[in-house]
């Protein structure tokens, strides 16, 4: 078991609901190689103060969507533990590439506000993290009213 972040850095929200980071764990992996999400820290780069706060959202999605592609070299998946190998179970995609086809959103576990030019982390106590099993998928989504650059880190342990 190890623990991996990734991170999506100053990705413009632009004003629809849109996917910023996501992990899955591929359908291909043994039944007993979950993933569990137990963090996550967002920041704005807002330039008006008094802007609508940026809804951000991890949200369980059925699928990978169109037109993203993997996260750029030292931007995840990370161990946290250098002595452990690269992730080989979590594919990560993100901001290097934007999506030309949203992934379809099932539920929203987790869900805060936050002024555009802040940030906020949360860690999710054990026991009440967020699952992922072979095949799903988790996407960090941010509805601004207008577009924000914002970046996003994910904290998970494998093999769960």
């Amino acid at each position: 078991m190890g623990n991996y972040t990734a991170t999506a850095d100053g990705v413009a929200s632009g004003a629809a609901q849109k996917t910023i980071l996501q992990l899955a764990n591929p359908g291909s992996n043994p039944a007993s190689h979950r993933i569990a999400v137990y963090g996550i820290w967002i920041g704005g780069k807002g330039v008006v103060s008094n802007a609508v706060p940026p809804r951000i959202m991890l949200g369980r999605q059925s699928n990978a969507g169109s037109g993203s592609v993997a996260l750029a070299t030292g931007y995840g998946p990370i161990p946290l533990d250098s002595s452990l190998p690269a992730s080989a179970m979590t594919a990560v995609k993100g901001p290097a590439g934007t999506w030309t086809t949203e992934p379809t959103l099932v539920d929203v576990p987790w869900v805060r506000e936050m002024h555009p030019q802040a940030s906020t982390g949360e860690y999710i106590p054990l026991g009440d993290e967020i699952i992922l099993a072979p095949g799903a998928y988790l996407g960090v989504l941010v509805l601004a009213a207008a577009t924000v650059p914002i970046t996003a880190q994910l904290f998970w342990r494998e093999g769960h």
